[in-house]
Protein backbone atom coordinates (compact mmCIF):
# COMPACT_ATOMS: atom_id res chain seq x y z
CA UNK A 1 0.00 0.00 0.00
CA UNK A 2 3.53 2.54 0.46
CA UNK A 3 5.41 1.24 -2.42
CA UNK A 4 5.74 -1.22 -5.61
CA UNK A 5 5.79 -4.50 -4.51
CA UNK A 6 8.80 -6.52 -3.78
CA UNK A 7 9.49 -8.88 -6.90
CA UNK A 8 10.79 -12.16 -4.82
CA UNK A 9 13.18 -14.59 -6.01
CA UNK A 10 10.20 -16.95 -6.46
CA UNK A 11 8.81 -14.82 -8.93
CA UNK A 12 11.77 -14.69 -11.00
CA UNK A 13 12.28 -18.02 -10.81
CA UNK A 14 8.70 -18.88 -12.18
CA UNK A 15 9.57 -16.74 -14.73
CA UNK A 16 6.71 -13.73 -13.94
CA UNK A 17 6.47 -10.44 -15.58
CA UNK A 18 6.09 -8.10 -12.49
CA UNK A 19 6.35 -4.16 -11.57
CA UNK A 20 9.68 -2.83 -11.70
CA UNK A 21 10.75 -1.81 -8.20
CA UNK A 22 11.18 1.61 -9.10
CA UNK A 23 9.73 2.91 -5.06
CA UNK A 24 11.38 2.14 -1.59
CA UNK A 25 9.13 -0.46 0.43
CA UNK A 26 7.83 1.24 3.78
CA UNK A 27 6.16 -1.60 5.73
CA UNK A 28 5.45 1.13 8.39
CA UNK A 29 3.32 3.16 6.59
CA UNK A 30 1.38 -0.36 5.39
CA UNK A 31 0.62 -0.94 9.08
CA UNK A 32 -0.59 2.16 9.71
CA UNK A 33 -3.21 1.93 7.05
CA UNK A 34 -4.02 -1.27 8.27
CA UNK A 35 -4.09 -0.01 12.33
CA UNK A 36 -6.81 2.85 11.31
CA UNK A 37 -9.04 0.16 8.94
CA UNK A 38 -9.69 -2.05 12.00
CA UNK A 39 -11.22 0.53 13.92
CA UNK A 40 -13.88 0.32 11.51
CA UNK A 41 -16.93 -1.85 10.86
CA UNK A 42 -17.72 -2.22 6.74
CA UNK A 43 -21.34 -3.01 5.48
CA UNK A 44 -22.03 -3.92 2.21
CA UNK A 45 -23.78 -1.69 -0.41
CA UNK A 46 -22.86 -4.07 -3.14
CA UNK A 47 -20.94 -6.30 -5.22
CA UNK A 48 -19.61 -6.77 -8.93
CA UNK A 49 -19.18 -10.13 -10.36
CA UNK A 50 -15.42 -10.00 -10.05
CA UNK A 51 -13.66 -9.31 -6.54
CA UNK A 52 -14.96 -6.10 -6.28
CA UNK A 53 -17.07 -5.00 -3.11
CA UNK A 54 -18.38 -1.74 -2.17
CA UNK A 55 -18.55 -0.43 1.12
CA UNK A 56 -19.95 1.79 3.96
CA UNK A 57 -17.29 2.03 6.17
CA UNK A 58 -18.23 3.43 10.40
CA UNK A 59 -15.79 3.90 13.15
CA UNK A 60 -16.29 0.75 15.67
CA UNK A 61 -17.33 2.31 18.86
CA UNK A 62 -17.55 -0.73 20.62
CA UNK A 63 -13.94 -1.65 20.90
CA UNK A 64 -13.44 -4.09 23.98
CA UNK A 65 -9.56 -4.04 23.57
CA UNK A 66 -7.28 -3.71 26.33
CA UNK A 67 -6.17 -0.37 25.15
CA UNK A 68 -9.58 0.42 24.72
CA UNK A 69 -9.56 4.62 25.76
CA UNK A 70 -6.36 5.15 23.54
CA UNK A 71 -8.69 3.23 20.53
CA UNK A 72 -11.03 5.20 21.68
CA UNK A 73 -9.50 8.50 21.36
CA UNK A 74 -8.04 7.20 17.68
CA UNK A 75 -11.84 6.39 17.01
CA UNK A 76 -12.66 9.83 18.30
CA UNK A 77 -9.88 11.83 16.03
CA UNK A 78 -10.69 9.82 13.09
CA UNK A 79 -14.63 10.73 13.46
CA UNK A 80 -13.32 14.63 13.69
CA UNK A 81 -10.91 14.06 10.65
CA UNK A 82 -13.25 11.79 8.60
CA UNK A 83 -16.42 9.85 10.13
CA UNK A 84 -18.08 7.63 7.74
CA UNK A 85 -16.95 7.20 4.23
CA UNK A 86 -17.36 4.87 1.64
CA UNK A 87 -14.73 2.04 0.61
CA UNK A 88 -13.57 -0.37 -2.34
CA UNK A 89 -12.71 -3.38 -1.50
CA UNK A 90 -10.42 -5.88 -3.66
CA UNK A 91 -10.44 -9.54 -2.55
CA UNK A 92 -8.28 -11.32 -3.54
CA UNK A 93 -6.25 -9.02 -5.62
CA UNK A 94 -4.41 -9.51 -8.40
CA UNK A 95 -0.40 -8.46 -8.79
CA UNK A 96 -2.30 -6.45 -11.43
CA UNK A 97 -4.71 -4.38 -9.45
CA UNK A 98 -1.81 -3.86 -6.71
CA UNK A 99 0.13 -2.30 -9.57
CA UNK A 100 -3.05 0.01 -10.49
CA UNK A 101 -3.01 1.57 -6.85
CA UNK A 102 0.38 1.57 -6.61
CA UNK A 103 2.27 4.82 -6.27
CA UNK A 104 3.67 5.35 -9.53
CA UNK A 105 7.10 7.05 -11.14
CA UNK A 106 5.33 8.34 -14.38
CA UNK A 107 3.93 7.14 -17.93
CA UNK A 108 5.15 6.46 -20.73
CA UNK A 109 3.41 7.06 -24.61
CA UNK A 110 3.48 3.82 -26.65
CA UNK A 111 3.32 3.82 -30.49
CA UNK A 112 1.95 0.30 -30.98
CA UNK A 113 2.00 -1.25 -34.12
CA UNK A 114 0.12 -4.41 -35.32
CA UNK A 115 3.55 -6.25 -35.35
CA UNK A 116 4.56 -4.96 -32.03
CA UNK A 117 0.62 -6.23 -31.12
CA UNK A 118 1.54 -9.97 -32.39
CA UNK A 119 5.18 -10.26 -30.80
CA UNK A 120 4.32 -8.51 -27.16
CA UNK A 121 0.78 -7.31 -26.53
CA UNK A 122 -1.22 -10.48 -27.90
CA UNK A 123 0.91 -12.86 -25.71
CA UNK A 124 0.73 -10.73 -22.88
CA UNK A 125 -3.00 -10.70 -23.53
CA UNK A 126 -3.43 -14.22 -23.68
CA UNK A 127 -1.40 -15.43 -20.31
CA UNK A 128 -4.02 -12.90 -18.63
CA UNK A 129 -6.74 -14.70 -19.89
CA UNK A 130 -4.81 -18.23 -19.96
CA UNK A 131 -4.57 -17.26 -16.19
CA UNK A 132 -8.15 -17.23 -15.39
CA UNK A 133 -8.29 -14.35 -13.73
CA UNK A 134 -10.78 -13.19 -15.77
CA UNK A 135 -13.10 -16.02 -15.27
CA UNK A 136 -15.63 -13.64 -13.27
CA UNK A 137 -16.93 -12.29 -16.51
CA UNK A 138 -18.46 -15.17 -16.88
CA UNK A 139 -20.71 -14.86 -14.08
CA UNK A 140 -21.60 -11.33 -14.86
CA UNK A 141 -22.81 -12.24 -18.73
CA UNK A 142 -24.67 -15.46 -17.70
CA UNK A 143 -26.55 -13.52 -15.11
CA UNK A 144 -24.98 -15.27 -11.98
CA UNK A 145 -23.69 -11.84 -10.64
CA UNK A 146 -24.49 -8.31 -10.47
CA UNK A 147 -28.18 -9.08 -11.33
CA UNK A 148 -29.08 -6.00 -9.77
CA UNK A 149 -27.30 -3.83 -11.80
CA UNK A 150 -28.60 -5.52 -14.98
CA UNK A 151 -30.24 -3.07 -17.82
CA UNK A 152 -30.06 -5.15 -21.18
CA UNK A 153 -30.01 -9.02 -20.92
CA UNK A 154 -29.27 -9.63 -25.02
CA UNK A 155 -27.94 -13.23 -26.52
CA UNK A 156 -25.01 -11.71 -27.60
CA UNK A 157 -24.01 -8.95 -24.68
CA UNK A 158 -25.42 -7.58 -21.20
CA UNK A 159 -25.73 -4.17 -20.25
CA UNK A 160 -24.92 -3.30 -16.77
CA UNK A 161 -24.66 -0.40 -14.37
CA UNK A 162 -20.63 -0.12 -14.09
CA UNK A 163 -19.18 -0.14 -10.52
CA UNK A 164 -17.27 3.16 -10.90
CA UNK A 165 -20.69 5.02 -10.56
CA UNK A 166 -20.30 5.59 -7.37
CA UNK A 167 -23.22 7.92 -6.45
CA UNK A 168 -25.64 5.73 -8.19
CA UNK A 169 -28.37 4.94 -5.73
CA UNK A 170 -27.57 1.50 -3.89
CA UNK A 171 -29.03 -1.33 -6.39
CA UNK A 172 -29.67 -3.66 -3.84
CA UNK A 173 -32.41 -1.49 -1.51
CA UNK A 174 -33.30 1.45 -3.93
CA UNK A 175 -36.12 0.42 -6.04
CA UNK A 176 -35.53 0.89 -9.59
CA UNK A 177 -38.53 3.32 -10.12
CA UNK A 178 -36.40 6.09 -7.95
CA UNK A 179 -33.28 5.43 -10.30
CA UNK A 180 -35.58 7.21 -13.43
CA UNK A 181 -34.26 11.21 -12.98
CA UNK A 182 -32.34 11.03 -9.58
CA UNK A 183 -29.54 13.60 -8.93
CA UNK A 184 -26.72 11.28 -9.55
CA UNK A 185 -27.41 10.65 -13.32
CA UNK A 186 -24.45 13.40 -13.88
CA UNK A 187 -21.97 10.51 -13.03
CA UNK A 188 -24.31 7.89 -15.30
CA UNK A 189 -21.82 4.98 -15.81
CA UNK A 190 -22.83 1.98 -17.88
CA UNK A 191 -20.78 -0.95 -19.26
CA UNK A 192 -21.75 -3.10 -22.00
CA UNK A 193 -19.90 -6.86 -21.92
CA UNK A 194 -20.00 -8.86 -25.11
CA UNK A 195 -20.61 -12.57 -24.43
CA UNK A 196 -17.93 -13.68 -27.39
CA UNK A 197 -15.22 -14.33 -25.07
CA UNK A 198 -12.70 -14.41 -28.05
CA UNK A 199 -13.08 -10.94 -28.40
CA UNK A 200 -10.30 -9.26 -25.95
CA UNK A 201 -9.94 -5.57 -27.71
CA UNK A 202 -10.64 -3.36 -30.15
CA UNK A 203 -7.88 -5.20 -32.41
CA UNK A 204 -10.12 -8.00 -32.48
CA UNK A 205 -12.98 -5.89 -34.13
CA UNK A 206 -13.72 -6.93 -38.30
CA UNK A 207 -16.24 -5.40 -40.37
CA UNK A 208 -18.84 -8.33 -39.72
CA UNK A 209 -18.56 -7.43 -35.75
CA UNK A 210 -20.85 -4.11 -37.42
CA UNK A 211 -24.09 -5.33 -36.53
CA UNK A 212 -23.22 -6.27 -32.71
CA UNK A 213 -21.70 -2.91 -32.07
CA UNK A 214 -24.73 -0.96 -33.34
CA UNK A 215 -27.01 -3.24 -31.77
CA UNK A 216 -25.35 -2.55 -29.15
CA UNK A 217 -25.11 1.38 -28.60
CA UNK A 218 -28.93 1.18 -29.91
CA UNK A 219 -30.08 -0.85 -27.16
CA UNK A 220 -27.77 0.88 -24.36
CA UNK A 221 -29.14 4.36 -24.90
CA UNK A 222 -32.48 2.76 -25.40
CA UNK A 223 -31.78 1.49 -21.81
CA UNK A 224 -30.71 4.81 -20.24
CA UNK A 225 -33.70 6.84 -21.43
CA UNK A 226 -36.17 4.39 -20.40
CA UNK A 227 -34.24 3.74 -16.81
CA UNK A 228 -32.82 7.65 -16.20
CA UNK A 229 -34.74 9.31 -17.89
CA UNK A 230 -32.04 10.77 -19.89
CA UNK A 231 -31.90 12.13 -23.42
CA UNK A 232 -29.12 9.80 -24.13
CA UNK A 233 -29.04 10.46 -28.57
CA UNK A 234 -26.93 13.74 -27.71
CA UNK A 235 -26.15 13.07 -23.56
CA UNK A 236 -24.17 9.96 -23.77
CA UNK A 237 -20.54 9.14 -24.87
CA UNK A 238 -20.24 5.89 -26.01
CA UNK A 239 -16.71 4.52 -26.34
CA UNK A 240 -13.69 1.89 -25.99
CA UNK A 241 -10.94 1.92 -24.00
CA UNK A 242 -7.13 0.94 -25.30
CA UNK A 243 -5.55 -0.60 -23.40
CA UNK A 244 -8.81 -1.69 -21.70
CA UNK A 245 -8.80 -2.70 -17.63
CA UNK A 246 -9.67 -5.89 -18.43
CA UNK A 247 -8.99 -8.00 -21.48
CA UNK A 248 -12.98 -9.66 -22.69
CA UNK A 249 -14.69 -6.63 -25.68
CA UNK A 250 -16.59 -3.94 -23.60
CA UNK A 251 -18.11 -0.40 -24.15
CA UNK A 252 -18.17 2.10 -21.93
CA UNK A 253 -21.30 4.25 -21.58
CA UNK A 254 -20.83 8.07 -19.53
CA UNK A 255 -23.00 11.04 -19.52
CA UNK A 256 -21.13 14.30 -20.97
CA UNK A 257 -20.57 15.60 -17.64
CA UNK A 258 -18.86 12.34 -16.32
CA UNK A 259 -15.10 12.73 -17.92
CA UNK A 260 -13.47 9.80 -16.39
CA UNK A 261 -11.88 7.03 -18.51
CA UNK A 262 -12.02 9.49 -21.85
CA UNK A 263 -8.20 11.00 -22.40
CA UNK A 264 -7.75 11.17 -26.11
CA UNK A 265 -4.15 8.62 -26.12
CA UNK A 266 -6.92 5.76 -24.53
CA UNK A 267 -10.48 6.38 -25.54
CA UNK A 268 -12.10 5.74 -28.61
CA UNK A 269 -15.99 6.58 -29.72
CA UNK A 270 -17.72 3.47 -30.82
CA UNK A 271 -19.32 5.85 -33.70
CA UNK A 272 -15.47 5.91 -34.96
CA UNK A 273 -14.53 2.11 -34.67
CA UNK A 274 -17.69 1.42 -36.73
CA UNK A 275 -17.35 4.09 -39.61
CA UNK A 276 -13.41 2.64 -39.58
CA UNK A 277 -14.57 -1.35 -40.04
CA UNK A 278 -16.82 -0.28 -42.84
CA UNK A 279 -14.31 1.67 -44.46
CA UNK A 280 -11.66 -1.42 -44.04
CA UNK A 281 -12.77 -5.01 -42.39
CA UNK A 282 -8.99 -4.84 -41.26
CA UNK A 283 -8.23 -1.61 -40.15
CA UNK A 284 -7.24 -2.69 -36.78
CA UNK A 285 -4.58 -4.99 -38.21
CA UNK A 286 -3.23 -1.91 -39.76
CA UNK A 287 -3.42 0.70 -37.78
CA UNK A 288 -0.45 2.22 -35.14
CA UNK A 289 -2.56 2.62 -31.74
CA UNK A 290 -1.38 5.08 -29.19
CA UNK A 291 -1.60 4.94 -25.63
CA UNK A 292 -0.02 5.60 -22.19
CA UNK A 293 1.30 2.98 -19.84
CA UNK A 294 2.61 3.27 -16.00
CA UNK A 295 6.55 2.80 -15.61
CA UNK A 296 7.06 -0.34 -14.59
CA UNK A 297 3.68 -2.32 -14.91
CA UNK A 298 4.25 -5.52 -16.36
CA UNK A 299 3.21 -4.18 -20.27
CA UNK A 300 5.51 -1.53 -20.54
CA UNK A 301 8.39 -3.83 -19.15
CA UNK A 302 7.37 -6.12 -22.30
CA UNK A 303 7.22 -3.21 -24.44
CA UNK A 304 10.42 -1.71 -23.31
CA UNK A 305 12.64 -4.57 -23.55
CA UNK A 306 11.55 -5.77 -27.08
CA UNK A 307 11.83 -2.13 -28.03
CA UNK A 308 15.71 -2.31 -26.54
CA UNK A 309 16.46 -6.04 -27.99
CA UNK A 310 15.08 -4.27 -32.36
CA UNK A 311 17.24 -1.11 -31.63
CA UNK A 312 20.39 -3.36 -30.20
CA UNK A 313 19.73 -5.95 -33.53
CA UNK A 314 19.56 -2.62 -35.46
CA UNK A 315 23.23 -1.07 -34.21
CA UNK A 316 24.54 -4.95 -34.57
CA UNK A 317 23.72 -4.62 -38.49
Amino acid sequence: MSSNPVISQEDIVKGQILERNLLDHNPIASEEIVSFLKKYTFDLKSESGAEYSYHSASPNINDTDSTKQENSDSISNAISKFGCFDVELISPASPYQISRAMPTLGHVLINETYDMYNTVVQPHIKSIIDSGSLSWINNVVEGKKETERLLVNHEEFVINVDTKWRTHPPPLTTPRSEWYNHPSIADLYCLGIVKDSSITCIRDLRGHHIPLLKTMVKEGLAAIKSTYGVQAENQIRVFVHYQPQFYHFHIHFTRLENEVGCSVERGHLVSDIIQNIEMDSNYYTKRMLTYKLKKGSPLENLIATHINDNEGESVSK
